[in-house]
């Protein structure tokens, strides 16, 4: 009767440590899932500044039409990408523009004193930091799954339920330089 009772025991409690774990596997996995909400939201609002962005430089730089070509046609890709790679990648792409852009207005002394300009200015930058922020906290709570994961117990747990490391964002190298102007606009 003593080992019976042992043996109900013992089942139990492993049932109630696989219920656990199961249940932070599935909370990390949705603070996962929620902070890449949070950067296609800016990733969003970043898109739907562009078209106001895109009018007011071609009052100014009508000569300079590759680079305002280059960023609608990023704008599409990003709403056209499926999976989150695609549209971290184009994204990137997009953001070392932006910042060609910002550069480049220095030479256009009228745009710099348009407060329209300086106001959408103003609110793309604001969405870039929003952006980078929320990158740094998907990547913090990738981390975090991908720990959970991989320690012990949850590891048995997460390799019945399949569970695969999610993918950290990281900028390449080529783009972390300095941004070259000139290549931007020839």
């Amino acid at each position: 009767m003593k080992i019976i009772m042992i043996i109900i025991s013992a089942v139990a409690l492993i049932g109630i440590i696989g219920i656990i774990v199961n249940n932070q596997i599935i909370t990390r996995k949705n603070q996962v899932a929620q902070a890449f909400g949070s950067i296609e939201i800016y990733l969003k609002k970043r898109f739907d500044l562009i078209p106001n962005l895109v009018a007011m430089l071609n009052k100014y730089m009508a000569h300079e039409k590759e680079v305002l070509v280059k960023v609608t046609q990023l704008r599409n890709q990003i709403s056209m990408a499926i999976e989150p790679k695609e549209k971290i990648q184009a994204s990137n792409e997009l953001s070392k523009i932006m910042g060609g852009l910002h550069l480049n207005v220095e030479n256009y002394p009228n745009l710099k004193a348009d407060t329209q300009f300086l106001d959408l200015q103003y609110k793309l930058t604001d969405i870039e930091d929003h952006i980078s922020a929320a990158r740094r906290a998907y990547n913090a709570a990738v981390t975090v799954y991908n720990t959970k994961i991989q320690m012990f117990p949850v590891n048995l747990v997460a390799q019945l339920r399949k569970d695969r490391a999610a993918v950290l964002l990281e900028i390449p190298k080529d783009e972390q330089k300095e941004i070259d102007i000139n290549q931007l606009l020839n």
